[in-house]
């Protein structure tokens, strides 16, 4: 039974390891995604008229429809987050290995970029910007500082609201919600969905109409 942990433990620590070469892909992503909150804020804003124009779009990023087509899907920036466009938000998926390193709330060194990126982004946008903490189900270690999953997924939550504001986006549009292992998007039964079930979740939201 020790044997099977071990081999349970060592490949959740082989799925770490290999979610953070996706943080090379950072600078493309990166103008995928601020696409999408550009173009999500354009129709979403009751005054946006005044803010952005479909020719300023068209001028960043070319008017090939292929490119356009490459531009209009979630799929290109999967290498460093999961991200899906629904009629009220754009939910961003950041899983554990990108920003934090396990049952800890330090943002990653090598995060910070890609969070300045988005930083900048946010600066310009209206909308109001969720950040959600979510864990897996199982218990933390003794050595950890934190007394439940609950708390450690609000830190997470808390330390990526804490450097946006440090990076200049407005605190009043920002909020900071740990969700513990109550909001899995997998099952807690296998390496891979616990590893899914740990992540940070940023959602841009809609503004009504």
């Amino acid at each position: 039974m020790a044997r099977f942990y071990e081999r349970e433990d060592e490949l959740e620590n082989e799925l770490n390891r290999g979610a953070l070469w996706a943080i090379t892909y950072g600078d493309m992503m990166s103008y995928l995604m601020i696409f999408f909150m550009i173009l999500f804020a354009f129709y979403s804003s009751k005054n946006v008229a005044s803010q952005f124009s479909m020719q300023s779009l068209e001028d960043t990023f070319g008017k090939d429809t292929e490119t356009t087509s490459m531009l209009f899907s979630k799929h290109g920036i999967q290498q460093i987050a999961q991200v899906e466009i629904s009629a009220n938000k754009i939910n961003i998926n950041f899983s554990e290995p990108i920003l934090f390193a396990p049952a800890s709330d330090v943002l990653r060194e090598q995060s910070k970029p890609h969070l300045k990126r988005l930083a900048k982004v946010f600066n310009d946008l209206p909308n109001p910007i969720q950040i959600e903490g979510h864990t897996d189900a199982r218990p933390l270690g003794r050595g950890s500082r934190f007394k439940s999953n609950w708390e450690l997924s609000a830190a997470r939550a808390f330390s990526v609201l804490k450097f946006m504001v440090e990076q200049g986006v407005a605190p009043e549009k920002l909020s900071a919600v740990g969700y513990g292992e109550f909001k899995p998007i997998k099952s807690n039964e296998t390496p891979q969905g616990r590893s899914a079930n740990r992540r940070i979740e940023i959602n841009i939201i809609r503004h009504e109409i």
